[in-house]
């Protein structure tokens, strides 16, 4: 998982880098709004955007409402660090999206303070195995067989997903959203079960009524769940 840095100063963008990075936080870095959606486009694994707004050629808040229009994007949690301070910029930010607003320069403090506020109001990957494991009364052993078998169901998902969104279509093969909802919920996918949620049950949609920017919203939240249950699962994974 990683913050995603718009920020074409590099010396605001050498600042947010090493404070977050000194914090365990994995980061990237996009020098103009044109390279931040060519990293959004490219990289699932993005769970908070930090964007400066006056840069050139498009500018922060035309940034977000180009998130916002993305499905598989709008759900990434943005927060504004800018030297503008005026009102009506702030009221454009918060209008627009973002879920915090940072003055420049700002006070590291701050920064780390909005930045695991953010997160920590996300859904989780994976809940901690320990709790899963006392949940469904399983040992050591049996929880590690569960959790491959969990994630060989993800890859072959993913594989059914990407020939879909490609028009290649299998005989038979279903995605089967139900009981990948069910499984979620067996070893506390807290993302991936809220994000099925959405889907199938306040919109009623099947599998067949999806539409492809749906299907590549799924295919997203699964890699981002397949990085987090590689074959030896992590204690904990968030």
């Amino acid at each position: 998982m990683s913050i995603l840095i718009v920020e074409d100063n590099p010396i605001n963008a050498k600042l947010l880098e090493v404070n977050l990075q000194k914090n365990a936080y994995q980061t990237i870095l996009a020098q103009s709004a044109k390279e931040a959606l060519e990293h959004l486009t490219s990289t699932p694994q993005i769970q908070l955007i930090i964007s400066d707004i006056m840069m050139p050629e498009m500018d922060g808040l035309e940034l977000i409402n180009k998130i916002k229009e993305q499905t598989e994007w709008k759900n990434i949690p943005i927060i504004m660090c800018s030297s503008l301070a005026d009102m009506e910029t702030v009221k454009k930010a918060v209008d627009a999206g973002c879920k915090h607003y940072i003055i420049k320069p700002f006070k590291k403090e701050h920064l780390l303070a909005k930045v695991r506020e953010t997160l920590e109001n996300e859904k989780p990957v994976l809940k901690d195995k320990n709790e899963i494991k006392t949940q469904l009364g399983l040992d050591e052993e049996t929880y590690q067989e569960v959790a491959r078998t969990f994630a060989s169901m993800i890859n072959d998902k993913i594989a059914l997903l990407e020939k879909r969104i490609k028009g290649e279509t299998e005989a038979g093969k279903s995605l089967d959203l139900l009981g990948l909802l069910e499984s979620s919920v067996y070893l506390g996918a807290e993302r991936i079960r809220n994000f099925l949620e959405e889907l199938t049950e306040k919109t009623g949609k099947s599998e067949k009524e999806m539409k492809n920017s749906e299907y590549s919203s799924l295919l997203k939240e699964m890699k981002i769940l397949q990085d987090a249950l590689p074959s030896s699962t992590p204690n904990q994974v968030s």
